[in-house]
Order: structure tokens, then C-alpha cells, then sequence
């Protein structure tokens, strides 16, 4: 595209004087890519806040009238038509994105902040601001809000009460196509809607859940032993999970150290020691024990074994070397051997 976001905020600047210009680029970051305060540009200026304001008041409307005669008209349409095939919205973030390959100068500094400016001095399209629960977003409107608010709504309702069926990967397309099929809407749409809301989130694993979800979108060092124990569906030491959380947490610098992980399995009932500093997970059927008790446990469920049908049954329950269990059986005091070879546990 022949639009040019320097020339159009350059040529918008030349209507006001060099004070009007200051307040502008500080107020809007166009210098430096900060949006400074009334009082910020006020204590620079030795002029008090309301004067500032003043100012910002006069240098608007001058930029109003400029923009009439400066048409923004190519940068507005190119802007409507874009949010039109998304959906007439989109999250800030995303939007600029698209935006950086449909202009002439897509890489000139504080791009963002340029874009903001002009559009909101054409007043077209409406600006929404975070809050907490939407990103900051764009969009044609009210009609395009009240589509996207209605598909973020339902999702969220039908992802609460299937909540198993969402974490765990299965008919996810069936669960977002029921919710979007009330709605009319085209996939991409959808997702475009769904992207503007903070309800949702994908964690490193690409599991797609609700924010609140500790699983999805883990906070704790405990939620975060969770979710690898769940990943690797083995269990592991302690210190390899304090190590792979470590590996795949993002954007934190505070690492997570290996006695704290050690003290937040054991506080937790979903944990299973099942070895010597080994963890894993109560809902893979994983029972507490030492190698011996486990033993114990597996022939009084099944009577009499074989040392090798012994093996097959203990060693799909936990990892144990083949030596711990033959060691084990040697025991007089807890096993004994029946004469057709088969152990049972001792009545001694």
C-alpha cells in the first residue's frame, strides 16, 4: 500500500505550533514511545496541568480540522476494511501487527503509538480500552462489541461445565462449534473474537482451557509440578521437575528451587511418592509405598504370583529395577515361597 503513517502524522503536526507540537508527541509517545501525563509535560514545561490540558484541548480540535483537509481517508478506509473481514474488531496487539504489512512504513519507530494518534484524531474506528477482562482492541461498532462479548460468554459457559473434555484435548472443535453455530459466525471470526478476551488461555503445552484454570495456566510452583507430571504421564525425582519447570516456564526470571517443589509435593494429595524422591500423580491409579509394600499389596489383590508375573503386575505401577522386587521377595519376614515357586505374603 502506497499509506504512509510518518507522512500522515507529519503533515497532521505541521497545523500546530511548536508548544501544541510538544504536548502532542508527549502525550501520544511519538517521540519516544511514552505516553506521558498532563502533570509530566506540565512540570517539563513549567506551565501547571490545567494549562496543559488547555493546550491539548486547542491542539486537538486544530488537528481535527486538519485531518478534513488532510484526508486520512486512505489510512481510514484501509483500517475499516481490515477490521470488516475480521469481524469489525481486534485485539490492539494483533491489529498493528496486520497493519505493519498493509503500509509503506510498517517498521518506523513507535509505530503504535502513531497509529493510535491518527486514528483517534479521525475518531474512526472506536478504540476499547483493557480492562479486566479484554486486551485493548479495535473495533467498527457497538453491534461488533455485542457479537464478540455474546461468543466469549457462551464459550466460557459451555468450557466451565466440560471443563475435563477441554483440558484433555477431546472434541474441542465440537465444543467451539456449538458455540459459535447460535452466533452465525466464521471460524476465524470466532478465534478473532476469542483472542480479545482475557478469559482464555494457551499455555506452553498448547493446551487451550480458561485463564483461571491451574492446569491451562499454571501461577504456583505446585501447579506448575502438576501440569509436567500430567505431560510426561510418568513419575519423576523431584529435582527433575523442579528442572522442567525451569525449562519451560516463560517470562520468569525467579527459577524454581528444588527444595521448594520437594515441599510442595508433599503437602499436596494429587502427589504420590512412589520411590525415593520419585513423584507422581494420584490420578494414574499411583498408590503411596515403599517397594515392599507395594509387593504386598499386589498379592494380596491377586493371590499367589509368579516372580514373573509378580514383576509384570508391580513394575507397570511404579518404576523399580527387577533387582528391588527379587531382593524383596528374599524377605522371610513379609514374603514366602509356596512349593509350585509362586510367593505369597508371609504369615510370620
Amino acid at each position: 500500500m502506497n499509506v504512509s503513517i510518518i507522512k500522515l502524522v507529519t503533515n497532521l503536526l505541521a497545523a500546530l505550533d511548536a508548544r501544541q507540537r510538544d504536548v502532542i508527541e508527549g502525550r501520544y509517545g511519538l517521540k519516544d514511545g511514552n505516553y506521558k501525563t498532563l502533570a509530566e509535560i506540565g512540570n517539563t514545561c513549567q506551565v501547571t496541568r490545567e494549562r496543559i490540558r488547555q493546550i491539548e484541548a486547542g491542539a486537538l480540535n486544530a488537528l481535527r480540522n486538519a485531518a478534513s483537509k488532510n484526508s486520512l481517508s486512505s489510512l481510514i478506509d484501509l483500517v475499516k476494511n481490515h477490521l470488516q473481514n475480521v469481524g469489525g474488531l481486534r485485539r490492539e496487539e494483533l491489529f498493528l501487527a496486520d497493519l505493519k504489512m498493509m503500509v509503506a512504513d510498517g517498521n518506523a519507530p513507535n509505530f503504535g503509538n502513531k497509529v493510535r494518534f491518527l486514528l483517534e484524531v479521525a475518531g474512526e474506528p472506536k478504540f476499547g480500552c483493557e480492562n479486566q477482562s479484554m486486551y485493548n482492541y479495535w473495533y467498527l461498532g457497538e453491534e461488533n462489541k455485542k457479537k464478540a462479548s455474546a461468543l466469549i460468554g457462551k464459550l466460557v459457559k459451555l468450557m466451565n461445565s466440560r471443563r475435563e473434555q477441554v483440558v484433555n484435548h477431546q472434541d474441542i472443535d465440537k465444543l467451539f462449534n456449538e458455540a459459535i453455530k447460535p452466533h452465525n459466525l466464521k471460524d476465524l471470526v470466532a478465534l478473532n473474537y476469542i483472542s480479545v478476551s482475557k478469559d482464555f488461555h494457551v499455555n506452553t503445552y498448547g493446551d487451550f482451557g480458561l485463564a483461571n484454570w491451574p492446569e491451562v495456566n499454571p501461577r504456583t510452583v505446585r501447579d506448575w509440578a502438576y501440569l509436567i507430571l500430567k505431560k510426561k504421564q510418568k513419575p519423576l525425582h523431584f529435582s527433575d521437575i523442579a528442572g522442567e519447570i525451569n525449562k519451560v516456564r516463560k517470562n520468569s526470571v525467579k527459577l524454581a528451587h528444588i527444595q521448594t517443589v520437594h515441599n510442595e509435593l508433599i503437602k499436596d494429595s494429587r502427589f504420590v511418592l512412589v520411590g525415593r524422591g520419585m513423584y507422581g500423580l494420584s490420578e494414574f491409579g499411583l498408590l503411596p509405598g515403599t517397594a515392599r509394600e507395594v509387593m504386598a499389596r499386589v498379592l494380596k489383590e491377586h493371590g499367589p504370583l509368579s516372580p514373573e508375573e509378580l514383576l509384570g503386575v508391580v513394575l507397570k505401577e511404579r518404576l523399580l529395577k527387577k533387582n528391588t522386587v527379587l531382593i524383596n521377595l528374599r524377605n522371610r519376614k513379609y514374603f514366602k515361597r509356596l512349593d509350585d515357586g509362586k510367593y505369597s505374603i508371609s504369615s510370620v
